[in-house]
């Protein structure tokens, strides 16, 4: 037994240095004046299909305007450092320090708050790495979508037309292929590939087949790369649901929902020629199963099924790993538990609502339509307070924008301010103004892009009520009986 231990443990310590040695720290320092004692989130993508997001860390911003983390990625990777509605984003590259200085923000300017898009998706400030002599990866990369935004700027109607098409994409190939001579990154070339993937495509002269052979072969497929994975997402888009060939989008609700299994699934789809590759197809299949998950007629039993066989196979492991993220995304039944303290100074959280549905709304003071929406939830309020609460949530700059809103007004809900609660934006996937949330009882998602007030929510909650009467051993359809708000 002795003898055992000896030889177990120094395998263990090995073991743990090899699985740790994969990747490697990078530190970063940024400073960010204008957001001194803010709340940054630190995140990147688990994976570039299901853009399951991961928080790094969440950190206070300083006095002097800066913030300090570490990452750990064997690989480039993109992070995003979000500060209430500013985000900017840069590429880390493994065992890399860097500096990056971002242009003052004044954080009281209107025009930096959200037109009717939430998720911190304001324009990128100026941002300059320092981590070595050199070109830096980020300067390399803006230098050469210059290349390419230039190119599309003089040409897209002459391309899109067909005129003198085939020189023009010639042309723009010798100059980013000229760029990538004298900054030969493997990054770089991937970015530059893809770029030229979606110009011929855009001249008309190439056809899918040769983006597909030519683009997405499986040594060509750049899983860690934004620019790739974007194109190749937008490529395949609701590929499987709407563009395959009729015989077997026929086939489909059948074979998912009585098979259950990836390997029937893979069988029909091999009939597409363009997906005759076995390693593209899992992909694209994993790509299309979350727009089959809100497909009515399919069961969302079957498609986790199905990712259960991918994430047990050992024929890709990044496949694999996309298939666990999207799994756990679509299993996650409770929600975040928000807590927050309504404008009367009273608390309110999920948990605390267990028993009653729960409505919220996000609006902002600028938003016409999120205005006109309150009328409609009072009358819902006298009619469902009994069986609803009623949550309308402020993505303003400051409470005193929202209390202005409700000054004078008999609105008898709850009305709180966001402020920095990151947490909440992410887990509700809230992403415009209005957006509505509709809770069930028990605290599980019955739809994060409910429908508003005036679309005839009543009429539609009060179907969704009817049809859990009138089978209440059927598990009910999230998406059956609420018209999702497009």
């Amino acid at each position: 037994m002795q003898l055992k231990k000896h030889i177990i443990f120094p395998l263990l310590f090995i073991a743990f240095f090899i699985s740790n040695s994969a990747f490697s720290s990078s530190f970063v320092k940024i400073n960010f004046p204008g957001t001194e004692g803010k709340i940054a989130t630190v995140w990147t993508y688990k994976d570039l299909v299901s853009l399951s997001r991961e928080v790094v860390t969440t950190v206070k911003v300083d006095n002097d305007g800066n913030i300090n983390f570490k990452t750990y990625n064997k690989s480039i990777q993109n992070y995003y450092v979000e500060i209430r509605y500013l985000r900017i984003s840069f590429l880390v590259e493994p065992n890399t320090q860097y500096q990056v200085d971002v242009a003052p923000v004044d954080l009281n300017n209107r025009d930096l708050y959200p037109k009717g898009v939430v998720g911190y998706l304001s324009p990128n400030y100026n941002i300059k790495i320092k981590d070595k002599e050199g070109p830096e990866l980020n300067y390399e990369l803006d230098s050469l979508k210059i290349i390419f935004d230039d190119f599309i700027n003089e040409n897209h109607l002459a391309l899109t037309r067909g005129q003198n098409s085939r020189k023009l994409v010639i042309d723009v190939e010798t100059k980013a292929n000229k760029y990538l001579g004298h900054h030969p990154n493997p990054y770089l070339k991937d970015y530059v590939e893809i770029q030229m993937a979606q110009l011929k495509k855009l001249s008309r002269l190439y056809g899918d087949d040769y983006i597909v052979k030519t683009y997405f072969a499986k040594d060509k497929i750049a899983y860690n790369n934004p620019a790739y994975m974007s194109y190749f997402n937008s490529f395949w888009t609701k590929y499987i649901d709407t563009r395959m060939r009729n015989n077997i989008r026929k086939r489909l609700d059948s074979t998912i929902n009585v098979a259950q299994s990836y390997q029937t699934l893979s069988a029909l789809v091999a009939d597409d020629p363009l997906l005759a590759d076995d390693n593209l197809r899992e992909l694209v299949i994993l790509r299309n199963i979350p727009q089959l998950w809100n497909r009515k007629g399919i069961s969302h039993k079957a498609l986790i099924d199905i990712l259960y066989d991918i994430s047990r196979s050992n024929n890709n492991a990044i496949h694999k790993q996309i298939a666990i993220n999207m799994r756990r995304r679509f299993e996650k039944t409770e929600l975040y538990d928000f807590k927050f303290v309504d404008s009367k100074g009273d608390s309110i959280s999920l948990n605390a609502q267990e028993g009653k549905f729960v409505y919220i709304q996000i609006f902002d003071d600028e938003c016409i339509e999120c205005l006109a929406q309150m009328n409609y939830t009072k009358e819902l309020y006298e009619e469902f307070d009994d069986i609803i609460t009623f949550v309308h949530i402020s993505v303003d700059r400051s409470k005193e924008d929202m209390m202005k809103v409700i000054k004078g007004k008999e609105y008898p809900w709850h009305f709180v301010f966001l402020e920095d609660n990151y947490n909440f934006i992410q887990e509700y996937q809230v992403h415009v103004v209005p957006q509505a949330i509709l809770i069930d009882k028990d605290g599980s998602a019955i739809n994060l892009n409910a429908i508003l007030p005036s679309d005839y929510f009543k009429d539609s909650f009060l179907k969704m009520l009817n049809d859990r009467k009138g089978n209440l051993n059927q598990q009910n359809n999230p998406y059956d009986g609420i018209r999702v708000r497009q």
